[in-house]
């Protein structure tokens, strides 16, 4: 019984610990949805103030007393929330009481039981009936899971609440902005120093300094982290009390700048934009030796043929390579000594002169940085200047171009034919030759004009070849090019040359039709039949430009651009030898003689163009030129035989020549679709070409507008720092770093006049470049010096973007044209298909070998009318800005051809060629032939509407009186050479010893600048420079002056000779030689009809100057009469005044159609020229005009 009893009062013992552990699980769920509630609560808050006040931060700037009460109200608000929502209700007291009831409460199920039980050990209850009311307890807690389902969707509900809010902050602070990521740091890291979270801040430089008394100090701002509008230094010096305020000037590469000028004492100073305020910077001066103002005199290599020139108050340099730089420096005080630095190493030390300045000197040869650094009287060297920039200005190779005929033409044998060539550089031309050869033989040079005196950096000049003296025979071919040296290269530097041309001599009816029509190769009269020799042209210009320019190319594409043209040479002999093969397998050369003629002359062309290819395939292009030019010759005469021959038989086919008709339009046939082929080919690759070229250059207009406006807001600032009279010392990188992005768009316009042979993309590069160098000298010059050349530089940016979008603006003409053409051959085509369609074989292999070929012509012709029409859209959409009118022309054609189904047709047109009767396949082409007419037509109105763009009169008459200028001061230059040449007897000796000692101080610019400076000056350079070229004439007394073979490049190892120019003038008995006297009577009857063409345009114009040429025109009758010749001084006399005359006009249209210069300062309020410098003001204005480059400065 008592083991029985001991048992029970065990079990109770379990219940009762079983219904306590009831009690602890459900207190720890109660104690864990307060923690969960009150952690919930506490997120929400403190995040929401967290937010709060890191937005709050970015609007208070991040100031240091924002930071602290921020974070005090952040924390504060983490630490309080967290003691009332979690802490407080925590620290409650809960008995196990009630607890149950709050278990009865969620659980209504147990009916007190659990209260009940827990009240069995305190009351007086029966330990039987405890024991039953604990164990009815525990029974209905089982049924409940023991009170896990006691809050558990609260449990759940806190939770999730609690997640979403960490989610949420932490999604918030990773992809919201960066100013919350810096305000949520700044405000979570409390330990971090107030100041030092700020993410926005000012670097200043030079920060704490001490400097020279009385120099100037540049401060330099960056903005960290933000943007401001307005950004302001505060200075106060010595015993000020109040801070002064000066705006900065913004810099796009370095941020913000302002000059300090002439600090004299202390001066404390910050920053501040935008709320942000750097720290207080001190600069302290002591009396240290500085630089007060430096004075830079520019001596130019010899061959400018510039005069030196001092610009005081200087600083960065930019000259041409070679020019030696004298720096005469002010300082502020007495100095021992010191050194001038290039790149931060010293290159000389300064000498010091009587009146207390250093002088030192330095050549230019790379860009880079000088500064000057001066002694103290203990001899410690201590930086006295800021560093300056040297930028190197190229010296462009010279341009040069035919502007007459400036295409292939023919000539006949006895024809005189006037050939026109103007050079440009921006030093001066140096000589220009004429190389011609005859079939492809040895070539031969001519001198055509040879510097002397003042330097002419334009040159227009002529020579009228007499081919009547030259015996060339029908059939022969001349091909010629120019070369010229500027004034560096003269000496012995490589020539540039221009394109290589071609004149054809053809019998006189031929030669004659041809001019009427505008024949040759250039001049867009191309013959059908003269087809193939154009192929051979395309060839022998590309090997020539291959040559001309191998320096512009890279290795690997100069040998990718030698394999395309062997390829090209290749293809042309395969289709010649194909046209061969054909002509033998239908035995025609056995039975017509006009076959015979022509086969036995093709074989030659094949066998030089296989010599041309191995040459080339050996990038022996100087080897190749001759065979190429010898094939050239050959398939020209193949192809006169071959229009001779049809000529003919068309002659004689009204007198029963119906055999030879027939062997004539065989030839015809197959010479055709030899070049139909071969122009397909060409064509296609040309369209591609030139598309993309256009996109190129639309590109670049683009990027144009881009610089101008930056360099317009550079020009700007260039003159608000004019105004306030701050250094250029590092207010110019930005100025230079436009001048390399203009550099890189003029090289894109280099690369693009030279891939598509373009004089005009070619002289708006040279534009570019001048502009670029007028930047870098802007940069350089600084004040209104500086100013002048920025504007300048917008200007010229100005000006070639106009060019360019005048040149898109005439694409429209050049599409509808070329357009044209296309349709044009369309129609020769068709005509020849109505031909074959009437004469079609009734039965035969004959009849099935035509068909095959009229299928195959109408595909041909149905992939043209569908590429064309593609292109007419393309064109149509390119023009719709620039012209509008062309443009709906041009749409109207191409919506033409798809009304009239004109592609359709000519597919149509395949099966009906077999399947229909003649009469009404001719019917059928016929209505093609007619929708081919009226698309023509089209084209011809778009082509109207093209060209009806307005040319001011003014402007043309303007260009055409600068040529007239050019070309007679070229004439001048050439006359005055006689008077040094007439003089040889007297100083050939004493010319030689000085032109040697003219060259030896051309390769020594050091002494010649030190002579310069010890009071020789300009005036001895001059004398030396007037001396080394008599010299240079008493060196050519002796020498032959007729055509001479030249070397590789054109000219002699050791004579440069040639000229007919050679006379004596003023004063020099010696008269013109007859080939001299024929020479410049046709050149001076060019320059009438020049004068006459300009006086035209002046009476369109309305202008009175027009009765003003008359006496020009007076003067210039008598320069073609024989007799004036002489008298070599008069003709030198005569073209003088013309000269004069035409001057006066070129600078009154010059201030009628550009205005008159802006000028930003005048000494007075008038503009009249006093009668004793208004040639030299005129002379100074045609020379702003021409651009032509000093460097140095002004």
């Amino acid at each position: 019984m008592q083991k029985e009893w001991n048992m029970k009062d065990s079990d109770r013992r379990m219940a009762n610990n079983r219904l306590r552990e009831l009690v602890s699980s459900v207190r720890w769920r109660w104690r864990t949805r307060i923690f969960l509630r009150g952690l919930t609560w506490v997120g929400v808050l403190s995040v929401a103030v967290l937010f709060l006040s890191a937005i709050g931060l970015e609007q208070m700037r991040f100031s240091a007393d924002a930071v602290i009460w921020l974070r005090v109200l952040t924390w504060g608000t983490l630490a309080l929330t967290t003691i009332w929502f979690i802490v407080r209700p925590l620290l409650r007291r809960v008995t196990d009481e009630q607890v149950a009831l709050y278990l009865e409460e969620h659980e209504p199920a147990l009916e007190h039981a659990v209260v009940s039980a827990l009240d069995a050990d305190n009351a007086s209850f029966s330990p039987a009936l405890g024991e039953q009311l604990v164990q009815s307890a525990l029974d209905r807690v089982r049924k409940i899971e023991f009170g896990r389902r006691v809050e558990q969707s609260a449990l759940y509900r806190f939770a999730g609440t609690l997640t979403a809010v960490a989610m949420f902050g932490l999604a918030f602070a990773l992809m919201g902005p960066s100013s919350l990521r810096y305000g949520l740091a700044a405000l979570l890291f409390p330990t971090m120093d107030a100041a030092s979270v700020n993410p926005y801040s000012i670097s200043v430089l030079p920060g704490d300094t001490t400097i020279s008394r009385g120099s100037d100090q540049m401060v330099t701002a960056t903005l960290e982290g933000f943007d401001g509008g307005d950004v302001s230094v505060f200075m106060r010096s010595g015993s000020d009390e109040t801070f002064q305020r000066l705006s900065m000037l913004r810099d796009p590469i370095d941020g913000y700048e302002v000059m300090l000028l002439a600090v004299d004492d202390r001066t404390e100073y910050f920053v501040e934009s935008a709320g942000i305020r750097s720290s207080t910077f001190s600069i302290d001066v002591a009396d240290l030796p500085h630089v007060d103002r430096l004075d830079l005199t520019y001596y130019f290599p010899r061959y400018t043929g510039l005069d030196p020139r001092t610009r005081e108050d200087g600083g960065d340099v930019a000259a041409l390579a070679g020019t030696r730089v004298d720096v005469r420096i002010h300082p502020t005080m007495a100095t021992p000594g010191g050194q001038l630095l290039r790149d931060g190493a010293p290159v000389t030390d300064l000498t010091v002169e009587a009146d207390g300045t250093l002088l030192a000197s330095f050549t230019v040869s790379e860009p880079g940085f000088y500064s000057i650094v001066l002694a103290r009287d203990n001899g410690e060297m201590v930086p006295a200047s800021p560093e300056y920039n040297i930028d190197v200005l190229a010296d462009r190779a010279p341009s040069i171009r035919f502007s007459d005929p400036g295409r292939d033409i023919t000539a006949s044998p006895i024809e005189e034919v006037y050939l026109e060539v103007r050079a440009d550089d921006d030093y001066g031309i140096g000589d220009i030759r004429l190389v011609y050869s005859v079939n492809g033989g040895e070539e031969d040079t001519l001198s055509i004009f040879e510097g002397s005196g003042a330097s002419l950096s334009e040159v227009s000049t002529g020579h009228t070849l007499f081919l009547e003296d030259s015996e060339l025979e029908v059939g022969d071919l001349v091909s010629y090019y120019a070369l010229v040296r500027d004034n560096r290269t003269r000496s012995g530097g490589k020539p540039v040359s221009s394109d290589m041309f071609f004149l054809s001599v053809r019998p006189f009816e031929r030669a004659y039709r041809q001019a009427e029509q505008g024949g040759g190769g250039g001049g867009g009269g191309q013959q059908e039949e003269t087809a193939l020799s154009e192929m051979q042209r395309q060839v022998i210009s590309a090997t020539f430009n291959l040559i001309r320019q191998e320096d512009s190319y890279g290795a690997s594409e100069f040998s990718e651009n030698v394999v395309s043209v062997s390829l090209a040479q290749g293809r042309l002999k395969e289709q010649v030898g194909t046209l061969l093969q054909r002509m033998e397998n239908r035995g025609l050369t056995r039975t017509d003689p006009g076959f015979r003629d022509v086969s036995a002359i093709l074989p030659k062309a094949v066998e030089a163009m296989s010599k041309a290819e191995e040459d080339l395939a050996a990038q022996e292009l100087r080897a190749a030129l001759p065979d190429e030019q010898t094939a050239l010759r050959f398939l020209q005469q193949a192809e006169e035989t071959y229009e001779r021959y049809v000529q003919q038989e068309q002659n004689q086919q009204g007198g029963g020549g119906g055999a030879g008709q027939q062997a004539a339009e065989d030839l015809a046939d197959l010479f055709e679709l030899e070049l139909d082929k071969l122009k397909n080919q060409y064509e296609i690759v040309r369209r591609g070409q030139q598309q993309e070229s256009d996109n190129e250059v639309d590109e670049l207009i683009e990027q144009l507008k881009e610089l101008a406006r930056r360099q317009e807001q550079e020009a700007e600032r260039q003159r608000r720092r004019a105004q306030a009279q701050q250094g250029s010392a590092g207010g110019g990188q930005a100025q230079r770093d436009l001048a390399e992005q203009v550099e890189e768009a003029a090289r894109q316009l280099q690369r693009l006049a030279r891939e598509n042979n373009d004089a005009q993309l070619e002289q708006n590069a040279r534009d570019l470049q001048q502009a670029a160098e007028q930047m870098r000298q802007s940069a350089a010059q600084g004040g209104t010096a500086g100013q002048s050349q920025a504007t300048e530089a917008q200007r010229r940016l100005e000006d070639v973007r106009r060019q360019l979008e005048e040149a898109r603006a005439d694409r429209a003409l050049r599409d509808a044209e070329n357009a044209i053409e296309r349709v044009a051959e369309l129609q020769r085509q068709q005509r020849e298909v109505q031909r074959d369609v009437r004469g079609l074989p009734a039965t035969g292999a004959e009849r099935r070998e035509t068909i095959d070929q009229l299928r195959e012509r109408k595909d041909q012709m149905h992939e043209t009318v569908q590429d064309l029409e593609r292109e007419l859209d393309q064109a149509a959409a390119n023009s719709r800005a620039d012209n509008p009118g062309a443009a709906r022309a041009l749409q109207e054609a191409a919506t033409q051809i798809r009304e009239s189904k004109l592609k359709e047709k000519l597919q149509y047109s395949r099966g009906t060629i077999e399947q229909w009767d003649p009469q009404s396949a001719v019917t059928l082409e016929l209505d093609i032939e007619s929708d081919l007419q009226a698309l023509r037509d089209q084209l011809e109105r778009a082509a109207g509407a093209s060209s009806e763009r307005e040319v001011n009169p003014l402007e043309q008459a303007l260009e055409e009186a600068r040529e007239l200028v050019r070309s007679l001061e070229a004439m001048d230059r050439r006359l005055a050479q006689g008077q040094q040449q007439g003089q040889e007897g007297q100083q050939g000796q004493e010319g030689q010893q000085q032109g040697q000692e003219g060259q030896g101080q051309q390769g020594q610019e050091g002494q010649q600048g030190q002579e310069g400076q010890q009071g020789q000056g300009q005036q001895g350079q001059d004398g030396q420079r007037g001396q080394g070229q008599q010299g240079q004439g008493g060196q050519r007394g002796g020498q032959n002056s007729q055509a001479g073979g030249g070397g590789p490049d054109g000219y002699s190892s050791d004579r440069r000779d040639g000229s007919y120019y050679s006379g004596a003038v003023r004063g020099d008995p010696r008269p013109f030689t007859d080939e001299e006297i024929r020479q410049l009577r046709g050149e001076f009857g060019q320059r009438t009809d020049q004068v006459r063409s300009l006086q035209d345009r002046l009476r369109e114009a309305e202008q009175g100057s027009a009765q003003d040429l008359q006496a020009v025109l007076e003067a210039m009758a008598r320069l073609e009469r024989e007799g004036i010749y002489a008298d070599p001084a008069q003709v030198a006399a005569l073209n003088e005044d013309l000269l004069n005359s035409l001057k006066r006009l070129e600078f009154g249209l010059r201030r009628e159609v550009e205005g008159e210069p802006e000028q930003g300062a005048a000494l007075t309020g008038s503009d009249e020229v006093p009668d004793g410098y208004r040639e030299l003001v005129e002379e100074y204005y045609r020379a702003l005009a021409r651009g032509r480059p000093g460097g140095g400065g002004n």
